[in-house]
């Protein structure tokens, strides 16, 4: 785990989520908040949590991951963390660099062979010069 429960603000709202006869009294919906620029990540890692959860992330430098899939807030709560962790190191994570290759010869006979039908097919729809008109 990357960030601990300490160093996460949570936030009870009220969920949209249907709760039976209780659903308009409990707060179970759980807002993580967690500061990115308090974590304890290095600048090129935050760069890339600021850069790729810019929709995440509000005016105050907060990175905010909601969480209302159970009708308990403790549950909720163990969910959000996990989400923001999962969340952070997909963000940090740096895919490999990726290598060219050519197209097999296949693919390339078989784009040839394709235009090839489409020329043939064109070309039964014109109008010979020589033939009579049926206007």
């Amino acid at each position: 785990m990357l960030i601990s429960e300490k160093d996460v603000r949570f936030k009870a709202v009220r969920s949209s989520k249907p709760g039976g006869q209780r659903a308009n009294r409990r707060d179970t919906k759980i807002q993580a908040r967690v500061c990115v620029q308090d974590l304890s990540l290095s600048d090129e890692q935050k760069r890339l949590i600021r850069e790729k959860l810019h929709n995440r992330i509000n005016r105050d430098d907060e990175l905010i991951i909601e969480s209302e899939e159970e009708r308990f807030q403790d549950l909720n709560k163990e969910n959000a963390l996990e989400r923001l962790n999962t969340v952070i190191e997909e963000a940090i994570t740096v895919p490999p660099e990726r290598v060219p290759t050519e197209p097999p010869r296949s693919a390339d006979d078989a784009r040839i062979r394709h235009k090839h039908m489409r020329y043939q097919k064109k070309k039964t729809r014109r109008i010979s010069r020589n033939a009579p008109e049926d206007f």
